[in-house]
């Protein structure tokens, strides 16, 4: 993506990037669930979930050098074939506050998008005021209200965001090659 200097740090030029995670190991799974307890206030994932995602969804890493320092969980939706849904992107608490997120996203529905996708939404706490502007300014667009819990007034924003106009397009998520 590109160099980037973390505030604080010795004079060290951090490379910035995207990539898709390769094989399952141990030391994945153990990332993932470490960013997402830094993320969220109760964890998303046991090490079993994490490791099917890994194997059965589509997992995004944000790397400076060769340090994993954001996830982005992805899978097909299940009512709409062409679609993905982002099922958790999280950011380390250092790395946070420095526009990193808003390049994450771009660039993970950019892979969505060359994959084929048309679609892709997620869910996010209407609280989580931060996580909505950011994916606001991406693109996304709030299409559903959900509340969850009512007697503490909790409510998921359903924000979705059109990739492609082409109706044909079809994509295997997990092999990457359109059918």
């Amino acid at each position: 993506m590109e160099s980037f200097r973390i505030d604080g740090a010795s004079d060290h030029d951090y490379t910035i990037r995207v990539e898709e995670a390769g094989d399952i190991s141990p030391e994945l799974v153990q990332t993932l669930i470490e960013i997402d307890l830094q993320t969220f206030a109760e964890s998303t994932y046991s090490p079993y979930t994490a490791a099917a995602f890994l194997k059965c969804g589509q997992v995004y890493l944000l790397r400076a050098d060769d340090l994993t320092i954001g996830t982005c969980v992805c899978t097909r939706s299940w009512d709409r074939p062409n679609e993905a849904m982002i099922l958790s992107m999280g950011i380390r608490p250092g790395w946070r506050g420095r526009g990193l997120g808003q390049r994450f996203v771009q660039a993970v529905i950019g892979k969505l998008r060359s994959r084929g996708l048309r679609s892709c939404c997620l869910l996010v706490g209407e609280d989580n005021r931060r996580a909505v502007k950011v994916y606001q300014d991406v693109g996304f667009e709030v299409v559903e209200q959900r509340e969850v819990a009512p007697q503490h007034h909790d409510v998921l924003l359903l924000m979705r965001i059109a990739l492609a106009d082409d109706a044909a397009s079809v994509i295997s998520l997990t092999q990457g090659t359109p059918k």
